[in-house]
């Protein structure tokens, strides 16, 4: 059997602790739009298209209500250029991770 994907796994499995890079944010999932989009919402309420990369697709499934950390740093210009999906999914995060963000101050 085919261990697949391992070093989405390894990540998985090391990292309770998150950290975000410069232009990533938290969003939650509002609904699953079908194929590999999704509809996340940030802290203020805007609503917004993501791609769901297709690395995760066979790794990791996600549900509404659920949070995921998205580089929404070319955001502006996609919505600019007529472009609907404006964000990009890289990484799902997990109960524990949620939990550790929020008792840490980075939410």
């Amino acid at each position: 059997m085919k261990a697949g994907r391992k070093n989405l796994r390894r990540a998985c499995d090391e990292g309770a602790a998150v950290t975000l890079a410069e232009g990533e944010s938290i969003m939650q999932v509002l609904t699953l739009r079908g194929s590999n989009v999704i509809e996340v919402m940030d802290g203020e309420g805007v609503k917004s298209l993501a791609l769901f990369p297709a690395k995760f697709q066979k790794s990791f499934w996600i549900k509404s209500r659920s949070f995921v950390v998205v580089d929404a740093s070319v955001r502006d210009q996609a919505l600019e250029s007529g472009s609907k999906i404006a964000c990009v999914v890289s990484q799902v995060l997990f109960h524990e991770q949620v939990r550790v963000l929020e008792k840490s101050g980075n939410w």
